[in-house]
């Protein structure tokens, strides 16, 4: 009885962690899936992410966890299709993730500009960008792109104080072209940077593009001729 009853809690022990291992492996690959699709630009699945617990987020060290992940990611594509009000809604209200913190930042200051105003009601909008990108440093002191964006900020803002008019000058358009659709190139910028283009003032003739020679190709070539041998000087 005794052995019976050992075997029966073994197993119940093993199908729990075999259940909690498989919960495991499909979060993760479905965090692995949310990248995939912003690095792809196709954004259409992730509206349905729902950030959820896993086994690991309960295992001690400083890894991030991979509840924070997906707010990372909806955070993420939020940003690059414009709904900055969203971005900072992805945030856990138990911790903030530095990731999440900046991109709030960078969506408040994105918000800020859609209509700056003048005088003090944009000097203090841009104050509370500033204090975000507080938070952003508080949480991730070395983060460079925090700190450049604080540095820049401070700036503008700066500049509307000082300004007669109360407003700072025109750094051109903060939000793509178009709507980003999934499987199709944006017109504005993306996560990757702005869409490259030829030089403007270059004909398309007159470019050309160097391949390497197919192995074939490089064996029927005539053999080069030796050179000259050089005199040593001194």
């Amino acid at each position: 009885m005794t052995s019976t009853l050992l075997r029966l809690v073994v197993a119940a022990v093993l199908a729990v962690a075999a259940w909690l291992s498989w919960t495991e492996s499909r979060l993760a690959a479905r965090v692995a899936d949310a990248k995939q699709d912003i690095a792809t630009l196709n954004h259409t699945n992730l509206d349905a992410l729902t950030p959820a617990r896993a086994l690991s987020d309960y295992f001690p060290g400083g890894r991030r966890e991979l509840s924070d992940e997906i707010r990372i990611a909806k955070a993420t594509v939020a940003y690059w299709l414009g709904r900055y009000t969203a971005v900072a809604e992805n945030g856990d209200a138990g911790h903030a993730d530095a990731a999440i913190l900046l991109a709030a930042a960078n969506a408040a200051f994105r918000e800020s500009q859609r209509d700056p105003g003048t005088g003090p009601a944009a000097v203090q909008t841009l104050d509370g960008v500033l204090q975000a990108y507080v938070s952003a440093l508080k949480a991730a002191p070395n983060n460079q792109e925090a700190a450049y964006n604080y540095e820049f900020v401070s700036r503008i803002r700066d500049q509307v104080a000082r300004s007669p008019q109360g407003k700072a000058a025109k750094i051109g358009p903060l939000t793509p072209a178009m709507p980003i659709a999934g499987g199709d190139l944006p017109a504005g910028a993306t996560i990757h940077g702005k869409p490259g283009a030829p030089p403007p003032d270059a004909k398309m003739e007159e470019l050309q593009m160097i391949a390497p020679m197919e192995y074939g190709d490089r064996e029927a070539q005539p053999e080069a001729t030796p050179g000259v041998k050089r005199e040593r000087k001194g």
